[in-house]
């Protein structure tokens, strides 16, 4: 008894570390982008297809492989339908955030939703206690839009990875708020985890020189 005892552990255990879970992209600062989200969907699909592939498992009498025996109990899981879950999962987290995007952005082309404002017309700055204000030219507003537009930009680095990891407008649980007249705009941004304060401020100084280089080479 022993040995069949060991024989079917043994068994299990090939069984279980045949295939190996790709691991869970790790995201961006706001969690997993559409495209991450749409990634990890195809992959628990393709483990899905690979589990129900599997031939049935049973126990087998030690010498004498095309005998079955009889168990005590028995009782299964079939982890492809955890695996469907999961990409089911996904593909409405990507669902969600494209409808995000659509809400804010409208029919924007692609080009323009990409940019940010404070790159495109940031002109200074300074820091506060709980974040940063960047002071941008006046054809930056005016304010109502120019916060479409933060917010607009926002929504489309959810979308997919885009070289926009050092832009504050990347972190959680920010605030905007936006004034301005003629002279210039004001953009105050904060962030509600202190802890995140130093990184948003930093982000907003990487804005800022991006934005110097680009005046640089304008006409």
């Amino acid at each position: 008894m022993r040995v069949f005892a060991s024989f079917v552990i043994g068994s299990i255990s090939l069984i279980g570390c045949a295939t190996t879970p790709p691991p869970e992209p790790k995201g961006g600062p706001r969690g997993l982008r559409a495209s991450e989200h749409l990634d990890a969907a195809r992959q628990h699909d393709a483990m899905a297809r690979e589990r129900q592939a599997w031939p049935e498992p049973h126990a087998m009498v030690p010498g004498d492989p095309q005998q079955p025996v009889v168990m005590p109990w028995f009782r299964s899981w079939d982890t492809s339908a955890e695996h469907e879950r999961l990409a089911e999962t996904h593909r409405a987290k990507s669902a969600e955030i494209y409808a995000q995007y659509e809400a804010a952005c409208g029919a924007a082309p692609g080009s323009e939703t990409q940019v940010s404002p404070l790159e495109a017309y940031g002109v200074g700055g300074w820091n506060t206690a709980t974040g940063v204000i960047v002071y941008l030219a006046p054809d930056a507003g005016p304010p109502d839009l120019l916060l479409a537009k933060l917010k607009c930009h926002r929504a489309a680095m959810m979308l997919a990875p885009g070289g926009m990891d050092d832009c504050p407008l990347d972190l959680p649980d920010i605030t905007l708020d936006a004034r301005g007249d003629t002279d210039g705009i004001t953009v105050a941004i904060g962030v509600r985890d202190p802890k995140l304060v130093p990184e948003l401020q930093r982000r907003a100084a990487h804005d800022l020189e991006a934005a110097a280089h680009l005046r640089t080479k304008r006409p």
